[in-house]
């Protein structure tokens, strides 16, 4: 054990913040459990105080995982108030080591409002500061924007993965504004990501402008690289945040250029045969811009429509978009094509613009079936289950069944990302996605939040409660519901 001691930062680097991280170096705790901290309990993993390893004091949080698992994660996190009058670049850092690690570690925070509702987001990852594994006590930081209208942070770690990690010393810290002009890459950079912005966004008009430009004129001194840029974009985003804007976002490089050839998500199409007479498609989220992968998922889909229809005598179908988190819309629409039907499925919209989703001849905007199957009955009820998770493309999907007759949805209202997104690549390979319209059902329903299904459903322990649900309405004569 390396046991280093603390070095005063100079106060011509640092200024610190008003509030302060409770209990920042684990060293109070109850019930084995750190004070002020909030540990998210999990499988496969444990979270909790060690008195053996420890960057400075006495202790450290400890988080170990069991799981080769990407998807699961052991998090830990703490709200911090804040009381800020002028805008202020805020830095929140932690020293970080880790032994016998496969996944990954981030430092993480949420910034959010006087409503709670998050305006900000980010961790080692989308920062482009990662941690690396299997390494001794090494320092690492997240940087954001604030002014008066962040309230709180929320912050905190999270391991995925196997391995051991621990976290120690979290502090919070104020970076003064530098008075050397941006350099002229930089401030290009941020032009033309505000343009983007000024031009496309549904929500430019709700922006004050005039202050935006001020706070951007004195957080852009001292930019010299496009790195260096991200609070000032992060600044733009948060003020989008405030105006209702909770779908633009920006996409690293690497995430980008994996979009450019292959689906950056592994959950893949499933389908299956219910009580002999009923089939279920089950369609993920799917993230790819490239026209071959995304006509492979839409066939995948296409297929499994197919076998289940010309092998069996369907009564009605449950397509399953609960845990589709979005993407392109596209391939899972068209895929879908033989349950939907031909013809214009939807609308994006904004002001007097009204662009139609057209159907036609089993292709769906670059998406195109070759040799389509036609159903043995196009009448057959088609119950769409939605909930929490069903997002963005994934809603998209949801209206594009809407307003049929034989459709109804079930479940939870979804998740409220009913924009759609136009995607503008920036100069160092990035992409940003900007919600550039609202969605419209095939009847003229425009869409500026969550979907409310047609049958709310309660869950039950041990029962898919929304499965159950839809199974009765479709083989009851009557549309009546199980209670």
């Amino acid at each position: 054990m390396k046991k280093l001691t603390y070095t005063i930062v100079a106060a011509f680097l640092f200024c610190s913040v008003e509030a302060q991280i409770q209990n920042a170096g684990f060293e109070n705790m109850t019930d084995g459990l750190p004070n002020h901290w909030n540990v998210k309990k999990t499988d496969s993993y444990e979270g909790k105080i060690d008195y053996t390893h420890y960057f400075g004091g006495k202790a450290s949080m400890q988080l170990t995982g069991k799981t080769d698992q990407s998807k699961e994660f052991q998090s830990f996190s703490q709200k911090v108030s804040l009381d800020i009058q002028q805008l202020q670049k805020i830095e929140i850092s932690a020293y970080v080591k880790s032994e016998n690690t496969n996944g990954k570690i981030n430092l993480w925070t949420q910034v959010k409002d006087e409503n709670g509702e998050m305006i900000d987001f980010g961790n080692s990852e989308s920062q482009q500061r990662p941690i690396a594994v299997n390494k001794d006590w090494t320092k690492y930081s997240l940087t954001f924007t604030a002014d008066k209208n962040v309230k709180s942070l929320l912050l905190g770690g999270v391991l995925s993965g196997n391995g051991t990690v621990w976290f120690d010393h979290f502090e919070l810290n104020k970076i003064p504004f530098s008075n050397e002009e941006p350099s002229k890459k930089a401030a290009k950079y941020i032009q033309d990501f505000k343009n983007i912005v000024k031009k496309n966004s549904i929500f430019s008009d709700k922006l004050d402008w005039q202050n935006i430009e001020t706070n951007l004129h004195n957080l852009s001194k001292g930019m010299k690289t496009i790195d260096d840029t991200t609070p000032a974009l992060s600044y733009i985003i948060q003020n989008l945040r405030q105006a209702g804007d909770n779908h633009s976002f920006i996409s690293g490089k690497e995430r980008s250029e994996k979009q450019k050839s292959g689906n950056i998500y592994e959950t893949k199409p499933d389908s299956r045969l219910i009580d002999q007479n009923i089939g279920y498609i089950s369609v993920p989220a799917f993230g790819s811009l490239n026209k071959e992968v995304g006509n492979d998922f839409a066939l995948q889909i296409h297929n499994m429509i197919k076998k289940l229809d010309s092998e069996n005598t369907i009564k009605g179908w449950i397509v399953d978009l609960r845990s589709n988190t979005g993407g392109n819309m596209e391939p899972m629409i068209g895929g879908l094509g033989s349950l939907i039907g031909e013809g214009t499925l939807g609308y994006f919209v904004y002001k007097d613009q009204k662009t139609p989703w057209i159907y036609k001849n089993r292709q769906f905007g670059a998406t195109k079936i070759t040799e389509p199957y036609d159903l043995k009955s196009g009448n057959s009820k088609i119950a769409v289950l939605i909930g929490p998770h069903t997002a963005s493309s994934g809603e998209a999907t949801t209206i594009a069944f809407i307003g049929k007759s034989n459709v109804k949805l079930f479940g939870q209202p979804s998740a409220g990302y009913t924009s759609a997104n136009s995607i503008y690549p920036l100069s160092d390979g990035k992409i940003f996605a900007v919600a550039s319209s609202y969605e419209m059902d095939r009847n003229g329903k425009v869409y500026s939040g969550k979907i409310d299904p047609d049958i709310t459903v309660a869950s039950k322990e041990g029962q898919d409660m929304d499965i159950e649900t839809a199974k009765h309405w479709i083989l009851s004569e009557q549309q009546t519901y199980p209670q």
